[in-house]
């Protein structure tokens, strides 16, 4: 079916000519759009392939790409990995520790103290637990014990 819009056309073409308008010159003239609107489909078309097969190329060539790049990409990774030990290392014998997320006041715990909390939280969790006093102090005592040795401190 013929679009409205081209079949006005034709008329206006057909009304505006001065020779005698025939049903075969009005037949010539569809023919002749037609022929112009298949050439139209045609060379679209063949624009279309040639822009696939450019596709095509371009598609195998970033793949080629890619497959030569991935184990440079490895490479990389391995050799920043390498560099981020060595930093690590080289920091942590020279004492140029990096802190790790947010950093908050810092307070000096003295070795006392943490044996004084430890007592404390051994005894309250022997104690919750269901020992009785004595058997409470006695756990108490051990891991300030324990705690004073690998702190290195008397207790």
């Amino acid at each position: 079916m013929v679009p409205l819009g081209v079949c006005n056309h034709i008329r206006y073409v057909l009304i505006q000519s001065s020779e005698e308008v025939t049903f075969d010159t009005s037949v010539n003239i569809m023919y002749l759009w037609l022929m112009s609107e298949q050439s139209t489909l045609s060379n679209i078309q063949e624009q279309l392939i040639a822009a696939l097969e450019k596709s095509k190329v371009a598609s195998k060539t970033l793949e080629d790409a890619k497959a030569k790049l991935a184990p440079l990409e490895v490479k990389a990774a391995d050799a920043q990995e390498h560099v981020t030990h060595l930093l690590n290392e080289y920091n942590r014998l020279t004492g140029h520790v990096r802190s790790k997320g947010r950093t908050r006041a810092k307070y000096n715990q003295t070795p006392e103290s943490k044996l004084a909390a430890q007592e404390k939280r051994s005894y309250s969790r022997a104690v919750n637990s269901g020992s009785s006093e004595a058997e409470a102090k006695k756990i108490a005592r051990d891991a300030v014990k324990k705690l004073a040795a690998r702190l290195g401190v008397k207790a």
